[in-house]
């Protein structure tokens, strides 16, 4: 389900199923396309962990979170990515940081308000930072796209009873159906409804991975991220 809070940079977004690297896309004069992967994996992140670090209200934060993209596309925020320094989601949430204390400063030297009110977050009681938060959001946007991805190729393909049957348990809300139960509501063999499972989280996971390989720098990166998503 799409947060109404957060329905900019949704998981609607499509995209080429073979995507370029971000630093590719980039060095081909294509920044536009890059910005458009990175919205769609980084907005609900940077929304988060804006909306956490300074206890900015709902609408502030969408402000912020739309201005700093904004910025990064006049910017060539791309071109000044160097991965030698730093991996991208890194990179991305020090210029957020930045933008938003550049915004800040800008406010504070306004003399009649329009400003955004700014407050330092404390630490959570549970010990949750704002980059744990950041962590937390991209990981699950992350997850949400390839989830959308994998719905948009089953029924581009004609395997709607393999999405129904792996909707149906591995995105269950409360407790899953059994394999039995799988069988008798599709009218298929219960070896079948392994298959359909196994084929996929197997699909999933390659739409993820190309997901991601579209805002890394390069394989290193890429093999650095999917072992911090699958742990």
């Amino acid at each position: 389900m799409v947060d109404p809070d957060t329905a900019i940079g949704g998981a609607g977004d499509r995209f080429p199923s073979t995507q370029l690297s971000l630093l590719e896309a980039a060095a081909g004069a294509l920044p536009n396309e890059a910005l458009e992967r990175v919205i769609a994996l980084y907005w609900k992140p940077v929304y988060a962990f804006l909306r956490f670090k300074w206890r900015l209200d709902n609408e502030a934060a969408k402000d912020l979170t739309q201005g700093f993209f904004a910025n990064a596309l006049e910017r060539d925020f791309f071109r000044r990515f160097d991965p030698a320094k730093a991996g991208f989601r890194t990179y991305l949430r020090m210029a957020v940081e930045r933008f938003a204390a550049n915004e800040y400063a800008a406010g504070r030297r306004q003399k009649r308000g329009g400003g955004v009110e700014f407050a330092e977050m404390e630490e959570r009681s549970d010990g949750e930072s704002p980059e744990d938060v950041y962590f937390r959001e991209w990981r699950r946007q992350l997850f949400a796209l390839a989830i959308d991805d994998l719905r948009a190729h089953c029924e581009a393909s004609g395997r709607l009873t393999e999405w129904r049957v792996f909707e149906a348990y591995d995105l269950a809300d409360e407790s899953r159906p059994s394999y039995a139960d799988l069988a008798r509501r599709h009218e298929i063999a219960e070896t079948s409804v392994t298959n359909y499972l196994a084929w996929a989280r197997r699909t999933m996971r390659a739409l993820l991975t190309d997901r991601l390989r579209g805002v890394t720098s390069g394989e290193r990166e890429l093999r650095e991220e999917m072992r911090r998503v699958w742990s």
